[in-house]
């Protein structure tokens, strides 16, 4: 068992992670130090917020008890996510503003006929603690969609995808194994992506294998911090990855990186 007095996680203040942290970690160390031990998070965007806001309406979709009203769903959706944006600090361009708008009532119009049909699930964003040995935290997160002996995941895209990304993989494998863990049983594993023109639904194969990436990442991201004492260590120690695609699209917090690993003495 992990001595919690010399857990790496506890040292540097980590008292949980997460999927996305766990990815940040596999892609580039210093980009996962950035958000499990800065805590650095890029702003909101509005594709996030058309993520976000078709995920509501589908688990709104899903979970109301009343026929479904697609056509005042719809009208909630572009109202929300118009709140979002307008409440949001940051300035956008009004016209990338409306492409988003555009593609998330495309997105709605493309699959609320199709899921309308299905079952209402167990549970909506419901929350997990996967307990790993030796790791001495839980990794949390949240399915989007739990139904019996089935963990699905949403994701919008403006493209269509052949296959289940290895990141999206490694997400819902996550979730599989913290059900598993729940329940004693393997889940099957699905992500549905929802595009302006279609949805696609993909199953993850052989999950305990896909599982296994998240055990063996866990504990090397516990061995790779374990020789640091100090955020000052990791300064030393650690270099980016800037010609990375990773960086390209996070800009917050690639100037973290760039004051925290390069502009300090």
């Amino acid at each position: 068992m992990q001595d919690i007095d010399n857990n790496p996680f506890i040292r540097f203040g980590i008292k949980h992670l997460s999927a996305t942290s766990m990815l940040q970690f596999r892609n580039d160390p210093a980009l996962g130090i950035i958000y499990a031990v800065l805590g650095v998070r890029e702003p909101a965007s509005p594709p996030m917020y058309r993520g976000t806001v078709l995920d509501e309406i589908i688990g709104l979709l899903l979970t109301q008890n009343a026929e479904p009203d697609i056509a005042a769903l719809k009208a909630k959706a572009e109202k929300k996510f118009r709140s979002l944006v307008t409440n949001d600090q940051q300035h956008h361009n009004p016209r990338y503003v409306e492409q988003e708008r555009n593609v998330l009532i495309r997105c709605i119009d493309s699959c609320l006929p199709l899921m309308k049909f299905w079952e209402k699930p167990l549970a909506y964003q419901y929350s997990i603690e996967l307990e790993i040995a030796d790791i001495g935290v839980p990794i949390k997160g949240f399915i989007d969609l739990l139904y019996p002996g089935e963990v699905r995941e949403l994701k919008s895209t403006v493209r269509p995808k052949p296959e289940i990304l290895k990141d999206h993989a490694f997400q819902i494998s996550t979730y599989a194994m913290a059900i598993q863990q729940e329940t004693g049983e393997w889940p099957e594993a699905c992500v549905d992506y929802i595009t302006p023109d279609h949805m696609q639904s993909y199953v993850l194969d052989d999950i305990e294998k896909a599982a296994e990436k998240v055990l063996q990442t866990a504990l090397n991201i516990r061995d790779f911090l374990s020789p640091f004492e100090t955020q000052a260590d990791l300064r030393k120690a650690i270099q980016p990855n800037f010609r990375h695609s990773i960086w390209k699209y996070r800009p917050k917090s690639k100037q973290a990186a760039l004051d925290f690993f390069l502009n300090n003495s």
